[in-house]
């Protein structure tokens, strides 16, 4: 049987799933399942389009710290194929479960700020929302600050080139998901402007 590891997309971080539940789905969540050439982004029926874009964004970094050998497959709850199940003795199972995204509907009228960061180390890739403050920033990464109508690109003085470059990517990306215009501003390490310094507590 071929050796995997799954994760499940939770409030805007990934989650090891723990190896008594690993046959177990909901079909309210968004699932990765790293197969070491295959990353397989499992998509529940009823979740939301922000678990959506976290596990794939979390799926394509995974893949660039493997400098593109490995494949991303996008998989729908019920259009799973053999080779996807057979990871799981050729069956899984799916319950109605649901869990809280954190990447806001475009249709929400509450706008809080949020700040999230970007790590890379090795094989291993994480964006996650951490506490909205100045000391959660650290040099050796890469943070994201959304105020809606902008984004800020943090960049630690010792972050590195691909976390540099997946905050951009992210940012884009994350743009392109909601409606209007966001400003997209890349702000270095020791040259933050008082917006920035402003919109963090």
């Amino acid at each position: 049987m071929t050796k995997f590891t799954k994760y499940h997309v939770s409030k805007g971080q990934i989650h090891k799933v723990p190896e008594e539940l690993i046959e177990d789905f909901a079909e309210g969540d968004v699932y990765l399942v790293d197969a070491g050439s295959i990353i397989y982004l499992w998509c529940g029926k009823s979740a939301s389009p922000d678990e959506k874009f976290v596990g794939a964004i979390t799926s394509v970094m995974g893949d660039r710290t493997r400098r593109g050998h490995t494949r991303l497959i996008t998989l729908d709850q019920g259009e799973e194929p053999k080779e996807f199940l057979a990871l799981f003795g050729g069956s899984i199972e799916v319950t109605a479960q649901d869990t809280e995204g954190i990447l806001r509907r475009v249709a929400l009228k509450k706008r809080d700020y949020k700040l999230f960061r970007v790590h890379i180390e090795g094989d291993v890739s994480l964006f996650y929302e951490v506490k909205r403050s100045r000391s959660s920033l650290t040099s050796d990464d890469v943070y994201l600050l959304d105020t809606f109508n902008k984004i800020y690109i943090w960049q630690g003085k010792g972050s590195t080139s691909e976390e540099k470059e997946t905050g951009f990517i992210i940012a884009q990306k994350y743009d392109s998901e909601r409606a209007g215009v966001q400003e997209i501003i890349p702000i270095r390490e020791g040259e933050e402007i008082k917006a920035f310094l402003n919109a963090l507590k």
